[in-house]
């Protein structure tokens, strides 16, 4: 019969298989051959014959391999059989009996091994370890009968850093190292105690309070301020060239002295291109007017980063980069208006800039003299202890009579007229106290008394002129405003 009839599912013929019920196809059946042709088929190769019993079949298990098991080490050399290797079979020491959690700790370390024949001299180099109870040592003395002796040096006389310095205090010094060192509680100062006058306590004793006069050389102070005033008067009569160069060798003076009271306040300013600059904008703004701020404030800004980005001045780059360029505009912009009051024309500008210096002069005068004889309220004490209200009061009426009498009255200073030289007065009387306040308070912030000692009985160069920085940029708005050029 053919292997490809199909057949009935309950055919019982032998060598027959049955289709699966429902496949719809042919299933391949078997047929039987002989024995001539089963071994035609094995001579022919194209069966194989009956497998051996010793041979590995599916699913057969190796067995464990017998002898030493080889060292597991890598790599090996070529040379070594790792069958030839003895490995130290593990010592299996007595089962210790583990204690219950709830018992307390016996404090026993246990051992890793127990041969039983471990080097003595080995067991008592490890022995002191269980042995001893934990020492705490942090006194020179806890290290002299110990078995360290190398240690000693620990509790020694040397300088100590970190958490062994016994001397740091309790303020972090990680983003301080330009600011003062903090006054411990037992170094401050104790407080002064200040009176308070009620309606019922008696009016107190001026007699008693020391003058702020008497704590300068006043014959020293009016000589200078003399011999101040008629240099400036000479320039002024020169010329506004002259003037120019009397003007710009003061602002640079006052900035030098600013640049170096910060220094000395432990910051790193960039001094050179700071006075270049200065030095700068005085010329640019008297030969090119306004137009030359801007183009010389960019430059500075851009100098003044590249100073610290190469690292000429090796320091923290945003606070020395905001006072070297603070200084800049504080003194060097606020002064430029000097030059540009001498560079308006038909030579009017020279008497504009005598009358800002004149009305700023009556001010600082008139407000010394009568702050120190009248002078029993302070106006600022947290700023300037020494400034009174009576000197405010008094050195603002100087200023505006001074400067109507001089500038207004006086014939020669034209183009000033009375009623615009009260003006300037009154302008100058508001003005001139906002700056000798300012820079009080920045020398209150910087912990000292005076910019500098260039002015004998006066100070410093910005001692004299803080209050004209302020006046100067009023005056040329002023002038403007008057049509006065």
């Amino acid at each position: 019969m053919d292997e490809n009839d199909e057949f009935d599912d309950k055919d019982d013929t032998p060598g027959r298989v049955a289709p699966r019920r429902g496949s719809g196809r042919r299933a391949e059946g078997v047929r039987i051959i002989g024995a001539e042709e089963a071994a035609q088929a094995l001579k022919d190769g194209q069966a194989a014959g009956r497998r051996p019993d010793d041979a590995p079949r599916f699913g057969d298990v190796p067995e464990r391999p017998s002898g030493p098991k080889p060292a597991q080490r890598f790599p090996l050399p070529g040379s070594v059989d790792p069958a030839d290797i003895t490995v130290r079979p593990p010592v299996a020491g007595p089962g210790a009996e583990m204690p219950h959690w709830t018992e307390p700790p016996t404090g026993e370390v246990p051992r890793v091994f127990d041969s039983g024949d471990d080097d003595p001299e080995d067991l008592e180099a490890w022995s002191g370890l269980s042995a001893r109870a934990p020492r705490w040592r942090d006194q020179d003395s806890d290290w002299d009968n110990s078995d360290f002796e190398d240690v000693g040096v620990l509790g020694g006389d040397e300088a100590r850093l970190g958490a062994l310095d016994e001397g740091r205090t309790e303020h972090s010094d990680l983003f301080s190292f330009d600011d003062p060192e903090p006054v411990e509680a037992e170094e401050r100062p104790s407080p002064v105690t200040t009176s308070i006058r009620t309606r019922q306590a008696p009016p107190p004793d001026n007699s008693q309070r020391a003058p702020v006069a008497a704590q300068r050389d006043m014959r020293t102070a009016v000589a200078i301020g003399v011999a101040m005033a008629a240099v400036a008067l000479i320039m002024f009569k020169v010329g506004p060239k002259p003037a120019l160069v009397l003007v710009t060798a003061i602002v640079v003076l006052a900035a030098a002295e600013a640049y170096d009271v910060l220094r000395r306040a432990g910051y790193r300013p960039a001094t050179l291109p700071g006075l270049i600059a200065v030095v700068s904008l005085m010329i640019a703004t008297y030969s090119d007017g306004l137009a030359a701020v801007p183009l010389v404030i960019a430059i500075n800004v851009m100098i003044t980063f590249l100073w610290y980005l190469f690292g000429v001045v090796r320091a923290r780059p945003t606070v020395n980069v905001a006072v070297t360029l603070f200084v800049f505009l504080w003194i060097g912009f606020f002064g430029s208006f000097a030059a540009l009051l001498l560079a308006l024309p038909d030579r009017h500008g020279v008497a504009f800039l005598l009358a800002a210096v004149v009305a700023t002069a009556a001010y600082d005068i008139g407000g010394l003299f009568f702050g120190s004889q009248m002078g029993s309220r302070p106006l600022a004490p947290e700023i300037s202890p020494n400034k009174t209200m009576e000197g405010l009061i008094g050195g603002m009426a100087s200023a505006v009579f001074v400067t109507v009498l001089l500038i207004g009255v006086v014939p020669g200073i034209a183009p000033w007229t009375a009623g615009k030289a009260l003006v300037l007065g009154l302008v100058v009387a508001v003005v001139a106290p906002l700056g000798d306040l300012c820079e009080s308070m920045f020398k209150r912030d910087l912990g000292v008394k005076d910019m500098g000692t260039i002015l004998p009985g006066h100070g410093g160069v910005l001692d004299r002129f803080d209050a004209l920085l302020f006046v100067l940029p009023a005056t040329y708005y002023l002038v403007k405003f008057l049509n006065l050029a």
